[in-house]
């Protein structure tokens, strides 16, 4: 990671920034591109992503001088967002479609994403904060551990590339919106969208996480009644020449999208994670933070003093024996922070246990590395944690186990689907007859209606259900 870094560095300082050379942009957004399809997973639906991609490449034909191929992703996550990365790679979570209302409104964010990709925001924010972009250690449990004792852990927790979700700036974000709406007019579709998809995903997480938001809410988005009414003004200078849409019925486009976590990845439940397709169950400290990403699993305390991470490796090679290998590609400093290797039993399995300690400026830490096998796979387990903290580790690496069959049929998989309201319903009538599972509250925000508003017959309704994995 370092050299990798440092090379990046040198090559930033050896181009003048003001040229488009955007070779550095294709760089940073093939790797990172790997890292959101590691890490979040891209969602395999082909035509829910080729629609995505015709909305995607209407707008990129009107832009004046596009600098990259552009590549246009749905990717598996709950959360409600879009982002893009340098190169002209955008994604769309699938949690934010159950929020969106029409074509309009999609090719509004889009748009957004798109200028802050071919304006080269990401870039020009790395240029301003160099050292602390480029140079982070990621995956890092800040405060505790040093640079050294970090490195053996930050191979498996590439979990916080500043890239992934850039924070741009706000005047970086105003200038998306700006001409990001008006390149969505140029495309044909309605400029007003941006504002009502931003009020309504303003309003959802409002609703979602019952506290209204305030100017500081989005710390790198101006405010949106700030934002919206910016919009407005731009707008009134717009000339509008509405086009078709690329779909006759947006939301029909996403029947069956996965809403939530997907199974398939694991499910977080408070403080326990389990995975129904590697059946295996792990319960982690009380109130601890969980990341849970393809590539493994990481839960840490609220202090960051205190980790552990899980991820799955090759089975073939004993725990013994993978122990091993770690230890012979440890650079010898890292060898000499080691106070012990043994064999390690949780029940009637048998692992490998690798230990190490190393003092800061605050404390003495204590790291670990385990090799656990279960249900023919083998499990690498490392903690780190200071003293007060290490039968919290211990505590976590002993629940790990095999599902249970009732756990197993416990397993939900929740999906967005399109109804139809019955002349005079309500969100919550209709609710209780399509046995749809969400509040009426998070009902009524995503379909812009009140829950006691009368529904006209037809009249299409977002709702969610639930069903066994």
């Amino acid at each position: 990671m370092k050299k990798i870094a440092i090379t990046l560095l040198l090559f930033l300082f050896s181009v003048p920034f003001y040229a488009q050379n955007v070779e550095l942009d294709k760089l940073l957004g093939e790797q990172n591109a790997k890292m959101v399809e590691s890490e979040m997973g891209i969602y395999k639906d082909a035509d829910k992503t080729a629609y995505v991609r015709r909305v995607g490449n209407r707008l990129v034909a009107e832009l004046e001088n596009p600098l990259f191929e552009y590549q246009f992703h749905l990717v598996e996550d709950p959360s409600p967002n879009a982002f893009a990365l340098p190169g002209g790679y955008l994604y769309v979570t699938t949690g934010l479609i159950p929020i969106l209302e029409s074509e309009d409104e999609l090719a509004c964010i889009l748009g957004h994403e798109i200028i802050h990709s071919n304006n080269r925001h990401s870039v020009k924010q790395l240029k301003k904060s160099i050292f602390p972009k480029l140079l982070e250690i990621p995956g890092n449990l800040i405060g505790v551990i040093d640079e050294d004792l970090g490195a053996l852990f930050n191979a498996p927790i590439e979990t916080s590339n500043s890239l992934l979700f850039a924070s741009y700036g706000r005047k970086s974000e105003t200038e998306a919106d700006e001409e990001g709406i008006r390149l969505a007019a140029k495309a044909g579709y309605n400029p007003n969208a941006m504002i009502t998809a931003l009020t309504r995903l303003s309003k959802t997480v409002e609703v979602a996480t019952q506290q209204e938001e305030q100017k500081s809410y989005f710390n790198d988005h101006p405010y949106t009644p700030d934002r919206t009414k910016a919009i407005q003004s731009e707008i009134a200078e717009l000339n509008m020449f509405v086009k078709e849409p690329v779909s006759s019925n947006f939301l029909n486009e996403f029947e069956g999208t996965l809403f939530g976590q997907s199974p398939g990845k694991g499910v977080v439940n408070e403080n326990v994670f389990i995975h129904p397709d590697l059946d295996f169950y792990i319960e982690f400290p009380e109130k601890w933070t969980i990341d849970n990403q393809n590539a493994g699993i990481t839960a840490y305390n609220n202090t960051q003093q205190s980790g552990i991470h899980v991820t799955l490796v090759n089975p073939t090679i004993s725990p013994e024996n993978s122990a091993k290998q770690f230890i012979e590609n440890l650079k010898s400093e890292y060898k000499g922070k080691m106070t012990g290797s043994q064999l390690y039993q949780i029940g009637d399995k048998n692992g490998f246990l690798i230990s190490f300690q190393d003092k800061t400026a605050n404390a003495t830490v204590y790291a670990y590395a385990l090799w656990m096998p279960l249900n023919d796979k083998l499990f690498n387990i490392m903690g780190i944690a200071t003293h007060q903290e290490l039968k919290l580790l211990e505590q976590t690496v002993h629940s790990l186990r095999k599902l249970t069959a009732k756990e197993k049929n416990n397993v939900k998989v929740n999906r967005m689907h399109i109804v139809h309201a019955k002349e005079g319903e309500t969100i919550e009538s209709l609710s209780e007859r399509t046995g749809n599972i969400l509040t009426i509250d998070l009902t009524s925000v995503i379909n812009a209606k009140t829950s006691k508003e009368l529904l006209k017959r037809g009249e299409q309704i977002k709702i969610i259900k639930s069903y066994p994995y």
